[in-house]
């Protein structure tokens, strides 16, 4: 019986310690600005590359990243044979921040991956992981790109 009792009061600490903000989900929705360069030649084979922010929502109770600021510097190339690539750096409220990388097949902007590389404070040791991708809206202006972008996975962290 005693094995018992003590069975269940480690599974209630398991159950404790897993919801106390050391993991969980991550599910972030957000708005993309970013400047674009681009280099083609005269077939339309080339080259793009962008530096912007956007700002990044958590949906669906979710609660990893709420109001957070993304930066991002990312390439891909022209007619779609490979990948877009690209790193953020990801500035929560309480000015921690969190290091991914992601990748994406050309012509799938919506079936990409992510996976974090390094965080500061809070967020130092963290591991996520997870999908990736984004819609793109047309631009009002030449040479900036916009778009709406999603993360979805889990994340750990350093207890």
């Amino acid at each position: 019986m005693k094995k018992i009792i003590a069975t269940i009061i480690l599974s209630i600490m398991s159950t404790v310690s897993l919801a106390d903000d050391h993991s969980g989900k991550i599910d972030l929705e957000g708005f993309f600005q970013a400047d674009a360069k681009f280099l083609f030649d005269d077939k339309g084979i080339g080259t793009y590359v962008y530096d912007g922010m956007g700002g990044l929502k958590a949906m669906r109770g979710s609660s990893f990243g709420d109001s957070s600021s993304g930066y991002c510097v990312g390439a891909g190339s022209i007619p779609g044979k490979g990948v877009e690539l690209g790193h953020c750096k990801i500035m929560f409220l309480d000015g921690d921040t969190a290091m991914i990388f992601y990748e994406i097949p050309l012509g799938k902007p919506m079936d990409g991956t992510f996976t974090c590389i390094s965080g500061t404070g809070k967020y130092e040791g963290i591991e996520c992981s997870g999908s990736s991708g984004y819609q793109g809206i047309k631009s009002a202006q030449e040479n900036k790109i916009h778009a709406s972008n999603y993360y979805k996975g889990t994340y750990t962290l350093k207890k």
